[in-house]
């Protein structure tokens, strides 16, 4: 009998932890170099960008959400203050690639093959990410995501992130149509805070 629930006891311990090593699984074989990120550290040499796994910037996140009670050890972690899409790199036929900065933009160049979207959020926030009604996990294999944390002014405090996400619009966007990206974040320390941003991307 003994013998029994012990077996039980690791089969039921198994299942529960298969989901998240699943995901952790998923998500080490999605991070990878990117091209992206590496060009913001080339243009932005006086920052600390670090590519970190979605655990990591949790870990991050809660560190200083949980110090703020003690400043002395840390600073509180930085309200959400700006979310903005930086660019959406497309590869335009069979060896071309356009890269172009958003900016203020509706509605990016049309698009074909490999699409990389990139966003950066300032500040701490909890962030959720879409392509018209799908929504956007590292579960989800359609979508590579990779995430920095980047510091400002090298004072050891993440003061913001960089997120991007690359699809093959081929098989997400039908040709002739479009598709909506979305990128919302709800401030980690003014939960009423919520920044919403879109882009609406064309199919050759």
């Amino acid at each position: 009998m003994k013998k029994y629930l012990l077996t039980v006891g690791i089969l039921a311990s198994s299942l529960l932890g298969l989901n998240t090593a699943e995901a952790s699984e998923i998500e080490k074989d999605k991070i990878a170099v990117d091209p992206l990120i590496e060009d913001l550290k080339t243009k932005h040499p006086d920052w600390t960008v670090t590519l970190v796994t979605s655990d990591e910037a949790a870990k991050i996140k809660e560190e200083l959400k949980n110090s703020q009670n003690s400043p002395v050890l840390r600073g509180p972690a930085p309200p959400l203050t700006s979310v903005y899409i930086d660019k959406v790199v497309s590869q335009v036929g069979t060896s071309n690639q356009v890269t172009e900065d958003i900016g203020m933009q509706q509605t990016s160049h049309a698009v074909s093959g490999t699409v990389t979207v990139a966003v950066m959020e300032v500040g701490y926030g909890s962030e959720n990410q879409w392509l018209d009604d799908e929504r956007i996990t590292y579960q989800n294999r359609d979508y590579k995501l990779n995430e920095a944390a980047i510091d400002f002014n090298n004072d050891k405090i993440i003061d913001a992130f960089y997120h991007t996400v690359t699809f093959n619009s081929d098989l997400k966007i039908s040709s002739g149509t479009s598709a909506l990206y979305k990128f919302r974040s709800t401030s980690q320390n003014s939960p009423w805070n919520t920044i919403e941003r879109t882009i609406n991307i064309p199919h050759l």
